[in-house]
C-alpha cells in the first residue's frame, strides 16, 4: 500500500511592503494558490531576527521563507540589506551554524511580485517534498 505523500508546512516570515499578499490568503494566512505556505507579515524584512527563522523549523516546519522588498529598494533604507547579511553570516545577530540551509529561502522582491513568489514557493515546496536532511549521532 502505497503511502500519501507528507502535506508540507512551509513558514513565509515577510516584509509588509514587499509581495502584496492582499486577498491571497485564507483565513489561516495560508496563501490560497500554495497552502502549504504561510505567511507572516512584518513591517521590514530587517526586524527578521535568526531566532525567528530557527522557532519554526524546531517547532516542525520543513521549511522558511523570509521575503524582502528588492535589494536596493527597502522603503526603511536597508532592513532587506541588514536580513541579507544575517543570513549569509555577515552581522550580528547571525544564524546559527546548526540551522539547515537547505531548508531555507530568501527571495527579494517588488509589491507586484506575487506571482513570481508563488513560483518560487512551489519549486520550495517540491525541492522540500524529496529532501531527506542528513542524520546526526
Amino acid at each position: 500500500m502505497a503511502t500519501a505523500p507528507k502535506k508540507l508546512n512551509i513558514i513565509a516570515i515577510v516584509c509588509e511592503r514587499s509581495v502584496n499578499f492582499d486577498k491571497k490568503l485564507n483565513e489561516q494566512n495560508q496563501i490560497k494558490e500554495c497552502p502549504n505556505v504561510t505567511v507572516i507579515k512584518v513591517p521590514c524584512s530587517g526586524q527578521i531576527q535568526p531566532s525567528m527563522i530557527e522557532a519554526p523549523l524546531k517547532a516542525g516546519a520543513d521549511g522558511v521563507i523570509t521575503t524582502g522588498c528588492r535589494i536596493g529598494d527597502c522603503y526603511y533604507r536597508e532592513g532587506n540589506k541588514f536580513l541579507r547579511e544575517r543570513l549569509l553570516g555577515e552581522r550580528q545577530p547571525k544564524l546559527r551554524a546548526t540551522v539547515d540551509r537547505k531548508r531555507l529561502q530568501a527571495y527579494w522582491l517588488s509589491a507586484l511580485e506575487f506571482g513570481q513568489f508563488t513560483q518560487m514557493a512551489s519549486s520550495f515546496s517540491a525541492y522540500l517534498e524529496t529532501y531527506e536532511p542528513a542524520t546526526t549521532g
